[in-house]
């Protein structure tokens, strides 16, 4: 039995029409929600990543637990994007967020109860980690289809850009007052307050109307299963089927596996090369995100596209791998945290153009088991390079700047290759129709546009 797109009812799902104001009521809440649990999850964050690095000193055990939190998502994410096809985005969204504070609460409680056994409290932190992860799985592809559907579509890179404006001033409070906020609060009241922002971005984000078809489901769970099925493939044939997406993909799956050790191999680096405390560890990574949120701000402020985006993208993406190469030549943690601006940078530009690119070129009714599928493709490499990152720098005897430039000049390497594919730049060139249009009002020329088919922007539909 093949199912069917039955539309929904405004008082169901939402008005099924496109917003006509970026700054909306739905939009608002959602950012409202977000701003405030990202705040509490960077200071549980940097308080952790703190907390196992002077506890064990060990590279392999902050690597471990990076790993185990990036391995639900590989297992998951193609079934979480199709589930986020086929349920309510914003029940997802919502409920997503009271199991996360629920589960962050009752982390607090060991903390709590066994303060000295700290043992128990990596394991209970391991367990809290992989368990988040898998709610936190659901929860990435709905966020990201939801998005392009409340706010208006020449708004889209806007919307991401000020979505990850908010992570990264979330993890500048974070990282600045993570580690004196676990010195005030201790880990208990610590872990407690990010479990509350949870709860509290679930209340807010339940006021919010998503419109969205949902399909009708099958009745028995052999039709549930096969029609999961079905979508999943759809998802990976999508991707496939399209040469520069493809591409996209493929050169994701590298930067992640290659880049992740690097922010797990940092505090050593800060302490055992650089000679200087965790604090300075902290600035870095808001001097990042600093870097990170200009970068994110540029794309929003100048609307760039065709082969202006191309190219821009494709330089920042091999100038983000170049930093990681410089680091390993800071002698001091000035030059280290101006290498660390740079490379925050040209990491948000690059990454929400590409974010952007995904969701225009995405159809709505898919759009959910796409990002889950890209998100399983590249999320499954990362989890190893962070594993394998942590074993490999203490067999080198945590020489952390040969790594370094080990790693840079391997993306760097594989970024040029990738980039020189036809089907990749057409890609990055894309032009969607308000593009186009609001181009003809600019320049006061108006003519008849003829569309380009998928297979002359790189995007083939294969038979």
């Amino acid at each position: 039995m093949k199912s069917q797109a039955a539309p929904i009812t405004e008082a169901e799902r939402g008005v099924n029409s496109e917003p006509q104001k970026f700054f909306n009521r739905n939009y608002l809440l959602l950012f409202q929600g977000q701003f405030v649990s990202r705040i509490g999850t960077q200071l549980f964050l940097f308080a952790m990543i703190i907390w196992v690095t002077e506890t064990f000193n060990s590279t392999s055990l902050v690597g471990l637990l990076g790993m185990a939190s990036g391995i639900p998502p590989v297992i998951l994410g193609a079934f979480a994007g199709v589930f986020a096809d086929r349920y309510s985005r914003k029940s997802i969204i919502v409920w997503s967020d009271v199991l996360n504070g629920i589960t962050i609460i009752l982390l607090s409680v060991l903390f709590y109860f066994f303060p000295e056994n700290r043992s128990i409290i990596f394991i209970g932190l391991l367990v809290v980690s992989v368990t988040s992860a898998t709610i936190t799985s659901f929860f990435m592809p709905a966020i990201g289809a939801a998005l392009p559907d409340i706010v208006p579509k020449d708004k889209i890179p806007a919307a991401n850009s000020l979505g990850q404006f908010s992570r990264q001033i979330s993890r500048l409070i974070g990282q600045g007052l993570g580690a004196q906020i676990l010195a005030w609060l201790g880990a208990p009241l610590l872990t407690l307050l990010n479990g509350l922002t949870f709860i509290f971005s679930a209340f807010s984000e339940s006021f919010i109307q998503i419109p969205q078809k949902i399909p009708e489901k099958a009745k028995t769970f052999k039709d549930q299963f096969r029609d999961f099925t079905r979508d999943i493939k759809e998802g990976f044939h999508y991707i496939w089927s399209r040469k520069g997406l493809r591409h996209l993909v493929f050169i994701s799956i590298f930067i992640s596996f290659f880049s992740a050790p690097v922010m797990i191999l940092l505090p050593f680096f800060v302490r055992d090369y650089l000679g200087v405390s965790f604090q300075w560890f902290g600035y870095m990574l808001i001097i990042f995100g600093l870097g990170t949120t200009i970068g994110y701000a540029v794309v929003g402020i100048f609307k760039l596209k065709g082969s202006t985006r191309k190219n821009l993208v494709i330089i920042f993406t091999v100038f983000e791998a170049l930093s990681t190469v410089m680091l390993a030549f800071c002698h001091n943690q000035y030059q280290a945290m101006a290498v660390m601006f740079l490379q925050g940078f040209f990491s948000g530009f690059v990454m929400v153009n590409i974010t952007s690119l995904v969701q225009m070129t995405t159809p709505s009714e898919i759009r959910g088991r796409v990002f889950g599928v890209v998100t399983t493709i590249t999320g499954s490499i990362a989890p190893l390079g962070m594993g394998l990152g942590g074993v490999i720098a203490d067999l080198l005897d945590q020489n952390i700047p040969l790594l370094f430039v080990i790693l840079g000049s391997i993306i760097i390497l594989l970024v040029v290759l990738i980039s020189l594919s036809p089907h990749y730049q057409r890609f990055l060139s894309y032009r969607s129709k308000w593009e186009e249009e609001e181009e003809m009002k600019t320049s006061g020329v108006f003519y008849k546009i003829r569309y380009l088919q998928p297979g002359e922007l790189g995007i083939d539909e294969e038979k």
